[in-house]
């Protein structure tokens, strides 16, 4: 069985619908819808968890620029930075989901210091919004062709015909699937486990596992930028840091 994609995205009822776009708002209402049962669930307050998900939203996406912004420096043309059509479309694109962890995590310290929200409470029923949402993320990848993978021509390959992102013509390996898969079971794993998730265990527990399948996928990743130090990228450097750390506070919490 091989893939071959076309078009970023099609034209309903005279409008264009951009694939990954689609996908986007199909994980946040699909992630909002179950966080709102889960609320409920724990007796809890939507209003506050909208709250939290409002400052890690915006947290989130100054982390997820900024690593990227670091990350694919050399790409950039820095003597057009004073164009403003060059400078929008530098800034409207390009993300980094760990960065976006990281900037989540400050985010929440916030809420629960300054605004006095049970954050613990939330990250206990709510961590495994987080990688379903990031499911349907995936999957958009795989349909416009970002995050592609290596060059691979065995079963499930994909070829890309018209993507702004992937080689076209190539055949590469869907990694962006896999991690999808990997994604929907890490949400269900942590949805079931939730009512014996304590403090921040659920967090910590989240953050080893994707840390862990994000090394491990990286070396199936083929897109150019990718950063990195010592054969590693970027994304395996931050992922060894996030897995040693949560490791660390997740045992020092059972304890």
């Amino acid at each position: 069985t091989r893939f071959s994609m076309g078009k970023i995205g099609f034209y309903l009822i005279g409008h264009f619908i951009a694939y990954y776009g689609l996908m986007i708002v199909l994980g946040i209402f699909t992630s909002a819808l179950i966080a709102y049962f889960q609320t409920k669930r724990f007796g809890l307050v939507m209003n506050d968890f909208l709250i939290i998900c409002g400052f890690s939203g915006l947290f989130g996406i100054i982390g997820a620029k900024a690593l990227y912004l670091v990350t694919s420096f050399q790409h950039i043309n820095v003597s057009k930075l004073a164009d403003l059509t060059y400078l929008s479309s530098l800034m409207s694109g390009g993300f980094v989901f760990l960065g976006g962890i990281l900037g989540v995590l400050p985010a929440l310290i916030f809420c629960k210091s300054k605004l006095h929200i049970p954050v613990p409470s939330y990250i206990q029923a709510c961590i495994g919004c987080i990688p379903i949402g990031h499911m349907f993320g995936r999957i958009g990848c795989f349909l416009v062709g970002c995050c592609y993978g290596i060059p691979y021509s065995g079963q499930f390959s994909v070829t890309y015909t018209e993507s702004l992102f992937a080689p076209c013509g190539a055949s590469l390996f869907p990694v962006q699937l896999v991690e999808a898969v990997i994604e929907l079971g890490l949400g269900i794993l942590l949805l079931l486990l939730s009512p014996k998730l304590k403090r921040y265990s659920g967090l910590f527990l989240y953050l080893m596992l994707y840390s862990l399948s994000r090394f491990s996928l990286e070396f199936l990743r083929y897109d150019e930028i990718r950063g990195g130090a010592a054969g590693l990228s970027t994304s395996q450097l931050l992922s060894i840091f996030l897995f040693v750390s949560a490791s660390f506070f997740l045992i020092k919490e059972k304890g």
